[in-house]
């Protein structure tokens, strides 16, 4: 039998910060965290919400609190991080987005949506809280998804936004979450060095609340597929846990299921998909990132290449 959640270690004096953690995959995130001792910030942008699921997640035993955060919002992003004042973070993941929106929409920074708030916000994020990131030597994890390894999947940093293209809902989530396998590689790359790990992980297939924008076949087969070959409630985040604690990580690694038919699997490194491995496109999206957001990484952004 492969890694299960029950084989995670006491997190004892850890700070842990997730962001969709109000709900799915990143509830069940905080919960298994906060559980083995860790103290668990959730940033969500419902506060309401976001209190709602800290107040369950106590009933549970823990240690939680709520921060509010729009990763669709550079500026609220800024604030967060001012707010923090670089107080040691030992693991962040990088959990909440959003998926298949219907129709063409954009954040209030004028990111398309979906690589706004999956990729750019949590780039940004990342960024904004790097000394403390460092002062906790910390693990970053960086949650993608199976579509971000699909052919589908095409990103060209040079239109990042998918304005030379016909929009597609499932396209625009596939190139934001191929974007966030190369930023997890490429935080990784950079910043081993200074005591930071960064690792991608598909999570694998449940019935969480993100799939609530999507409309027609697109939301049938991912019903389906949920039912037929995904996990089960109980063990949703266990490809996000095993990412968060696994002892050696390399540059190339993205954790993911071990098998198709996912309740049957365990966490295992499943390869990056082709794009993924140039590391001259993982450059321009680095540069596009920072151009567009205004967050410059400071130490470690300009390490030569190895």
């Amino acid at each position: 039998m492969g890694w299960k959640i029950t084989d995670m270690p006491r997190m004892d004096g850890r700070i842990a910060l997730v962001t969709g953690g109000a709900s799915g995959i990143g509830f069940q995130v905080a919960r298994e965290l906060g559980a083995r001792g860790a103290q668990v910030v959730i940033l969500g942008r419902d506060e309401a919400k976001g209190e709602q699921a800290v107040a369950e997640l106590r009933a549970t035993g823990g240690d939680f609190r709520f921060e509010q955060v729009d990763l669709a919002s550079l500026d609220s992003i800024s604030a967060f991080a001012a707010r923090w004042n670089e107080r040691p973070i030992h693991l962040l993941i990088n959990v909440a987005g959003v998926m298949a929106l219907p129709e063409f929409a954009r954040t209030v920074d004028g990111f398309e949506m979906h690589m706004g708030t999956n990729f750019l916000g949590h780039f940004a994020l990342t960024g904004r809280l790097l000394s403390a990131l460092r002062a906790g030597q910390a693990r970053v994890v960086t949650v993608s998804a199976l579509v971000g390894r699909w052919k589908m999947a095409r990103l060209d940093p040079d239109d990042l936004q998918g304005e030379n293209q016909a929009y597609s809902p499932m396209g625009a989530y596939a190139r934001s979450k191929l974007a966030d396998i190369m930023f997890a590689v490429e935080l990784q790359r950079r910043f081993a060095e200074f005591g930071i790990t960064s690792v991608a992980v598909d999570p694998g297939t449940a019935a969480t609340n993100l799939q609530r924008h999507a409309r027609g076949a697109t939301r049938s087969v991912g019903i389906w597929l949920s039912n037929t070959i995904g996990y089960p409630l109980d063990r949703v985040a266990e490809n996000v846990l095993f990412a968060a604690i696994m002892p050696e990580v390399a540059s190339t690694t993205l954790i993911g299921p071990s098998f198709f038919v996912q309740r049957c699997a365990s966490p295992k490194d499943v390869g990056l998909p082709p794009l993924a491995k140039d590391s001259s496109v993982r450059d321009a999206l680095w540069a596009q990132a920072a151009a567009l957001t205004g967050v410059r990484f400071g130490s470690g952004d300009a390490t030569r290449r190895a």
